[in-house]
């Protein structure tokens, strides 16, 4: 029989330690090999020690219980049956036991830790990244993340802003297109000519359009960001004329006729790649259009893209490049094509929940996040562990409906990084 002095003192206090204990993420001890700059696994038969196999069994009985208890914990049950176990014992235990609630509750209600979900990593910091998680994302430590690395859109035309009445055309993007605002800036004034500037959106400087000088001359402006097409005008450049070429997802408008169909619904397959997509009408029909798709590379993704007939129609397009719909208004003429680009986020694009379904570099596990980051309502930096790790798998969170066989594929992807889930 307890004694009553210890069933209201000491016993709820042990009651709280016991319940804190089990509320602990597992141990994970390491020995680590200053020489090799790694997590050392010695070999027990290079040892002459009698206590080498009593360690052994003992490293082998403790390895499963930590994982046993990884997985207990992991379970929807777990918390709600220690709290319903830990109120039974309480009330058993008395009055005195209220005394030990708050602890009691805090342990069940404790969060996620950082770097809960880590078994090993490089001693050095070598494995993390820091990394700006996408606004409107709440995520956990140990959330498998995604990084939206491309988008789709179209770059615009813009007209020159200054003295010079010049004009651009020709728009179209380069595979190594960034989001955002290309500045081409008159730095050279010269008659009927000038040489330009050309800035990305990152801050980098490419190489200088020299104008062809000449009255009415048109130069054309070739790289992997961006081309374009300078005519001179009536009235010439001055330096600080300035085109602002932005890319961003606004759907493009038609080129080349009258046409006023427009395109909309754009989104992008699993096989999409950062470049220009032209959707040419190669033949004009009534309240419609036999459309091709071309590729970054030149290749057609379909050349009898029929668009169905009928005043005012939309038609769905799809592939595993791009996908789009066509609306019909003023019937398109042959040759009249729209300009898709898909384009590369800056900054190797911000992090957000993996997710398999969404196909903008999100459906690509780039690593687990370190700690808890809230950033429902902005962008907030973050810290991404990215190679040369190992984690607890019962440890990690997902997005919601994420299946058994999507997480398989996900670990493959983790593991070409040197991410290695057990």
């Amino acid at each position: 029989m307890i004694p009553s002095r210890f069933r209201h003192t000491v016993m709820p206090v042990l009651l709280a330690l016991l319940v804190g204990v089990m509320s602990l993420p597992p141990l994970n001890i390491f020995r680590v090999d200053a020489r090799g700059l790694g997590h050392e696994h010695a070999a027990p038969w290079r040892r002459s020690s009698l206590f080498t196999a009593p360690a052994l069994i003992v490293a082998t009985w403790l390895r499963r219980v930590r994982s046993r208890l990884t997985r207990l914990q992991s379970h929807t049950l777990f918390k709600p049956t220690l709290a319903a176990a830990t109120l039974a014992i309480a009330a058993w235990l008395g009055p005195a036991s209220v005394f030990a609630s708050p602890v009691l509750m805090g342990a069940l209600s404790e969060g996620r830790h950082a770097g809960e979900f880590l078994l090993g990593e490089r001693p050095d910091g070598g494995s993390r990244d820091n990394i700006t998680v996408l606004s409107g994302q709440n995520l956990k430590a140990g959330a498998i993340c995604g990084r939206v690395t491309v988008g789709i859109g179209r770059v615009s035309i813009p007209t020159v802003v200054g003295t010079g009445n010049g004009t651009a055309s020709l728009v179209f993007a380069g595979p190594e297109v960034e989001l955002g605002s290309y500045v081409v800036t008159c730095t050279t004034a010269v008659a009927h000519g000038g040489v330009f500037s050309v800035t990305t959106p990152s801050g980098k400087t490419l190489p200088a359009l020299t104008l062809t000088a000449g009255a009415g001359n048109t130069t054309a402006y070739t790289s992997r960001h961006l081309n374009f097409s300078i005519t001179d005008g009536s009235t010439d450049f001055i330096a600080t004329d300035a085109f602002t070429f932005v890319v961003s997802t606004t759907a493009p408008t038609v080129i080349g006729g009258t046409g006023t169909g427009t395109i909309s619904a754009l989104s992008l397959g699993p096989d999409a790649r950062p470049g220009r997509y032209q959707v040419i009408n190669r033949e004009a029909i009534t309240n419609g259009g036999r459309f091709e798709v071309i590729d970054p590379d030149g290749e057609s993704l379909g050349e009898n893209f029929l668009m169905t007939a009928g005043s005012g129609t939309a038609t769905a397009f799809t592939s595993r490049q791009i996908n789009f719909t066509l609306t019909d208004a003023t019937d398109f003429i042959a040759g009249n094509y729209f300009d898709v680009a898909v384009f590369n986020q800056l900054s190797g694009g911000k992090a957000v929940a993996w997710d398999p379904t969404t196909f903008d570099g999100r459906h690509k596990a780039a690593g687990v996040l370190y700690d808890n980051t809230d950033a429902t309502s902005a962008d907030l930096a973050g810290v991404l562990v990215t190679r040369d790790a190992t984690v607890i798998k019962g440890s990690l969170e997902w997005a919601a409906a994420i299946t058994s066989s999507q997480k398989e594929s996900a670990y493959l992807d983790l593991a070409a990084r040197g991410i290695i889930a057990r």
